[in-house]
């Protein structure tokens, strides 16, 4: 039987009322926003912001980092300085880290990675311009005990 030559047409009833749309539009339009942060979803026990992991780094380190990150943009911040801040696979985490992402029920493909110095980084996951910050790492390199290792070059 052949198909039918008809050209068909959805009717819509009604347009729903209410109804919210989670991510709309363009999903890179958060890139010429001003970043936002939230610390609802933010690890009490691995890689905590708690005063015995965090300490003074957070007055000292953190918030005069994320206030400075707020006059940027966030294609600034992940795009032009994309060797400091940058998204990160979640396969590319360490096991613990991933692990720690199923306990939490966080199903993400990738999270990013702030580079706060040296060796501390903050990682989460963007809901539209809305940093969600996971955990503070501050022992980030060639060990076991980071987020995400980062192995040294030439060894």
């Amino acid at each position: 039987m052949a198909g039918s030559k008809k050209k068909k047409e959805v009717i819509q009833k009604e347009n729903p009322i209410g109804k919210y749309i989670a991510q709309g539009g363009d999903p890179e339009q958060y890139y010429s926003e001003n970043p936002s942060w939230t610390f609802n979803n933010a690890d009490k026990e691995m890689w905590a912001f708690s005063k015995d992991h965090v300490g003074d780094a957070f007055w000292n380190e953190i918030f005069p980092k994320l206030k400075a990150w707020e006059t940027q943009t966030w294609k600034e911040i992940l795009l032009v300085a994309k060797k400091n801040n940058h998204s990160i696979n979640t396969n590319a985490l360490s096991k613990k880290a991933q692990d720690r992402l199923l306990s939490k029920f966080i199903e993400a493909e990738s999270l990013i990675s702030l580079r706060l110095d040296g060796t501390h980084r903050l990682y989460g996951y963007m809901t539209g311009k809305v940093f969600n910050i996971l955990w503070y790492d501050d022992d980030h390199g060639d060990n076991d005990n980071c987020v995400c290792r980062s192995y040294l070059k030439y060894t």
